[in-house]
């Protein structure tokens, strides 16, 4: 008998950490490079992140939180609570006379009281035809075979030449040490997809799953076919969770009444984009639109602590307003002072779908030329907590239906069609057992 239990724990111990989903969550913290971080070093961790996030099983914080907790003395003695991770990856980058010679990593489990290394490895070499570029996929697959994922164990395809994979990454270094010190972590989310777009577009290096949507979306501005459209953001969102696809699956979604959808997609990048209070934010506007007063009073305290804009009790005004049915009063304007203040913390870079809500709010869309609007967007629904008879969405519709015919057209009921499936929307972004 005791033979036959301590089989069954044994089997029970190897086989079922390689068989059952988990809910692990992932952060790639900043490597320093001798001691001292430098934009290869930072760089590095960012695009080392961006390759394990290609797994389905576990989910990766994003780059701009984990940075922004790691680098705030008061929020990184915390870490694992603030940005909500089980496990983290942290190393150093090792060079002399400014070539990369090694570099050092382990993982870290933090679900347990008391953490436990599950991988520490040494003194990885490198590859000199291609050192990057290998070096992220070496360190990719170990630590993901250290997780127990399920996933397809898959890399990067697409091989740059190194010295073009190298400014690549020493530019998203550079851009994330240049704001290290900016407290607007939520417009920061948003200035660095814009940021890695701009690269994408002047040099042609990005994750697949970011190529591919944004590839999707230059097609669709120029095509107006919203089916196509649909069924790409859906099938890039399910494939690769932990991509900027989501985010545009909750907004797609929203645009066509699909409120579940977008609730569950929000959700998702709430997730992964622990600092971001604009997520917060949506959330709670999807959740007073399906009539769930608790769910959006929680997202609401859950806005207000990662608020670092002064706009959650904008919001909360407005919600206000909103579940009162109050039409009549003359709602005010966010301060233009925020707007400018939103695009000066990313140098001007910043394009996301929040500032363009927030210039609706403002009346100030013309501003905006129509290459500076998120075309992921159908454009047929008003920003967040604004009616459709609002002053302001009508005469915004009127520019944006200048510019975007799907703002005015008519729109085919199968777009989304899984959307009205409760499993087929539970199952999108779960961990899948093997085949």
């Amino acid at each position: 008998m005791a033979a036959l239990v301590l089989g069954s724990i044994l089997i029970y111990s190897f086989y079922l950490p390689q068989a059952a989903p988990k809910q692990i969550t992932l952060a790639v913290f900043p490597f320093p490079e001798n001691g001292e971080f430098t934009p290869l070093s930072v760089g590095f961790s960012a695009v080392l992140r961006d390759s394990i996030a290609l797994s389905r099983d576990v989910a990766v914080v994003d780059t701009v939180s984990t940075n922004a907790v790691m680098w705030d003395p008061d929020k990184s003695t915390g870490m694992s609570h603030v940005l909500a991770i089980t496990h983290f990856v942290d190393g150093e980058l090792h060079s002399v006379e400014g070539e990369l010679s090694r570099v050092d990593f382990r993982v870290i489990n933090v679900s347990q009281p008391n953490w436990k290394e599950a991988l520490n490895v040494k003194n990885v070499e490198l590859n000199d035809s291609d050192p990057l570029q290998a070096l992220r996929d070496n360190l990719t697959l170990r630590v993901r075979g250290a997780l127990y994922d399920n996933s397809v164990l898959r890399t990067e395809t697409v091989r740059y030449a190194p010295k073009t994979y190298r400014e690549y990454v020493v530019s998203i270094g550079s851009w994330l040490l240049r704001n290290k010190n900016s407290r607007l972590f939520s417009s920061l989310h948003e200035a660095y997809q814009s940021m890695t777009e701009d690269l994408y577009r002047s040099t042609g290096v990005a994750t697949q799953p970011s190529r591919e949507l944004w590839d999707a979306i230059a097609l669709f501005e120029a095509s107006q076919r919203a089916l196509d459209f649909s069924e790409t953001v859906w099938t890039l969102a399910g494939e690769y969770p932990n991509s900027v696809a989501v985010n545009a699956l909750g907004s797609l979604a929203f645009d066509l009444g699909k409120l579940p959808l977008a609730e569950s997609a929000w959700l998702r990048v709430a997730r992964l984009q622990p600092q971001s209070g604009f997520v917060a934010l949506d959330i709670a506007h999807v959740r007073r639109l399906l009539g769930d007063d608790e769910g959006t009073d929680q997202a609401f305290r859950i806005a207000t602590l990662r608020d670092d804009l002064g706009i959650v009790d904008y919001f909360k005004m407005l919600d206000r307003r909103w579940r009162d049915s109050d039409q009549t009063s003359c709602l005010p304007s966010l301060e233009p002072t925020l707007i400018d203040s939103m695009t000066e913390s990313s140098d001007g870079m910043l394009r996301g779908d929040f500032l363009i809500a927030a210039s609706i709010h403002a009346g100030k869309l013309r501003n905006y030329a129509a290459s500076e609007i998120q075309t992921a967007k159908l454009w047929r629904t008003p920003p967040i907590w604004l009616r459709k008879d609002d002053p302001k969405w009508t005469a915004s519709r009127d520019y944006l239906g200048q510019h975007f015919p799907t703002a005015s057209a008519t729109i085919s009921t199968e777009l989304l069609p899984n959307a009205d499936s409760k499993d087929a929307v539970t199952q999108l972004f779960a961990p899948r057992r093997p085949d």
